[in-house]
């Protein structure tokens, strides 16, 4: 099937459908009538292979226990080798229903009760949640911002390791929430401190696959195999790219045989082993075994659709578009509005428009916002319509020209 603008403009009516993004409205924002940019899933429907397989299941009509995943990892393997030039072994790759159950498992496997771990901030919320979750202190190292564009400050975090016990840093490749795909350079330097001072690495790639126009991903996995450091754990899915995060299908891949046994043991205790449902092995496969144009020409529509935003937001002098490099997610800046992150996700309610605001992702530096573009572009554009009147009405009421 041929993938492009066409297929993504499709508008799909997802209400009615138990989707937490449209019917979760009225429970988190107090009004079903908006149009969501909050969380991080599209309004597109996935390859048409993944559609029909899950179909077929579902005639079959007995869904008692799956079967383990090892069938299912060459699909994981040959995606990886042909998107991002790596290999993995089957022996390295493990299935849980998400990444945030893959991240708690190797936060308690990994660290104890009362451990430092560290991480970027601002980070995509959850990241910083689990270990909290599992009684461990945070450590933030603060990324530097500069035009609209983020980067590691090393002299800080260099900083930050030797004032601190670190015993875990949890990485987002790429940034969620601000879109950086981090340079193999910086990410070279960055594991070169980690195994300077003994710390392993959980590295959270589940957008690596929305790489925008003229943008490269780097696998963590790739750097620290150069530097002969095996203390990584990395984490991925199909459920970000292919829009399939209600069938819950994920994986984590290790080299450290060490690191397997600690999780697995903490797996047994959880119960959070391999064994998926009915759907998610089948909806993985083919999503990696057919999925290359559709990924292809959809990162082309989403940087489309930045650009789009980019260009309606430019006549709000306060207004700071941070710049995209992957994901679907843009994060923006508001100088001179004297808001709290609570107050602005009231104002754009009462715009029309559902977003999450810097304090769902630690941000305390500043009033932050983050948009979902991965909509068609006929949903994108009533939901800039309603961010750019909630805009022209605090310019309005902060007497800004």
């Amino acid at each position: 099937m041929t993938y492009n603008g066409e297929y993504f403009d499709q508008v799909i009516d997802r209400r009615g459908t138990i989707a937490g993004k449209w019917d979760g409205l009225e429970f988190l924002y107090g009004n079903s009538d908006l149009i969501p940019m909050w969380v991080a899933d599209t309004d597109f429907r996935p390859p048409r292979e993944v559609v029909d397989v899950v179909i077929e299941r579902a005639k079959h009509g007995i869904f008692g226990y799956g079967f383990y995943g090892f069938p299912y990892k060459e699909a994981v393997i040959d995606w990886h080798q042909r998107r991002n030039k790596i290999t993995y072994q089957k022996d390295s790759i493990f299935f849980t229903p998400n990444v945030l159950v893959s991240l708690n498992n190797v936060v308690r496997a990994l660290t104890e009760e009362g451990d430092q771990v560290l991480l970027f901030n601002p980070t995509y919320g959850p990241l910083e949640k689990e270990p909290l979750f599992a009684k461990r202190e945070i450590v933030r190292a603060k990324l530097l911002k500069e035009a609209g564009y983020y980067e590691i400050d090393f002299n800080a975090l260099t900083q930050l390791i030797e004032d601190h016990q670190i015993k875990l840093f949890i990485l987002c490749n790429p940034h969620n929430p601000t879109g950086r795909v981090w340079a193999e350079e910086e990410l070279i330097q960055l594991v070169t401190l980690c195994q300077a001072n003994n710390i392993p690495i959980v590295s959270d790639e589940i957008h690596s696959d929305l790489i925008m126009p003229e943008q490269h991903f780097t696998p963590l996995m790739k750097v620290v195999r150069a530097l002969d450091y095996d203390q990584v754990v990395m984490l991925s899915a199909p459920t970000k790219t292919f829009n399939l995060a209600g069938i819950q299908a994920s994986y984590y891949i290790t080299d450290n045989q060490d690191f397997i046994k600690k999780i697995d043991q903490v797996k047994a205790y959880s119960h959070t082993g391999d064994l998926l449902n009915s759907f998610a092995y089948l909806a993985l496969t083919k999503a990696y075994e057919h999925g290359a144009d559709y990924v292809d020409s959809l990162t082309e529509y989403l940087f489309s659709n930045y650009e789009y935003l980019v260009e309606e937001l430019k006549p709000f002098s306060f207004v700071e578009v941070t710049k995209l490099e992957a994901t679907y997610l843009v994060w923006i800046e508001l100088s001179s509005i004297n808001l709290t992150g609570k107050e602005l996700r009231t104002k754009m309610v009462e715009s029309g428009v559902a977003i999450q605001s810097g304090d769902d992702f630690f941000e305390e530096d500043g009033l932050f916002f983050r948009v979902n573009i991965g909509c068609p572009r006929e949903t994108l554009e009533a939901g800039v319509k309603a961010i750019v009147a909630c805009l022209s009405e605090l310019a309005k009421a902060e007497g800004i020209e």
